[in-house]
């Protein structure tokens, strides 16, 4: 075989595995805000470490984000009425994490929940 075949087989080799890479740590979740009250459709959330993004709607009449703190994670996404989506993303380690919406007195009523990444 030739030299140059061999050199073509190990730099495409070398893309699909750099691109297996950058998509193995990737999670995307996704819950809903309540209709009628300050909390999501969902309470506990799990994720493998690396990428995390939640993807938030929002079926309410009042405004809504979705945001993720805990072991020196601060992420949020912005805020949005009814019919939007907010979304946020953090490179997250193993450990539990706080969802939850960063609208004045919403997290105090119950608008959180637990993110688990294991």
């Amino acid at each position: 075989m030739k030299k140059w075949v061999i050199g073509i087989a190990v730099v495409a080799a070398s893309a699909l595995a750099a691109v297996s890479l950058a998509f193995a740590g990737t999670t995307t979740l996704k819950v809903s805000a309540a209709k009628t009250s300050l909390a999501y459709n969902k309470k506990v959330l799990t994720a493998k470490p690396g990428k995390v993004t939640i993807v938030m709607s929002n079926p309410s009449f009042l405004s809504h984000d979705i945001a993720i703190k805990g072991n020196g994670v601060k992420a949020k996404g912005k805020v949005v009425g009814k019919g939007g989506t907010s979304k946020v993303t953090a490179n997250l380690k193993p450990g539990v994490y706080t969802f939850y919406c960063t609208v004045p007195g919403h997290e105090a009523a119950g608008m959180k929940g637990k993110l688990i990444v294991k």
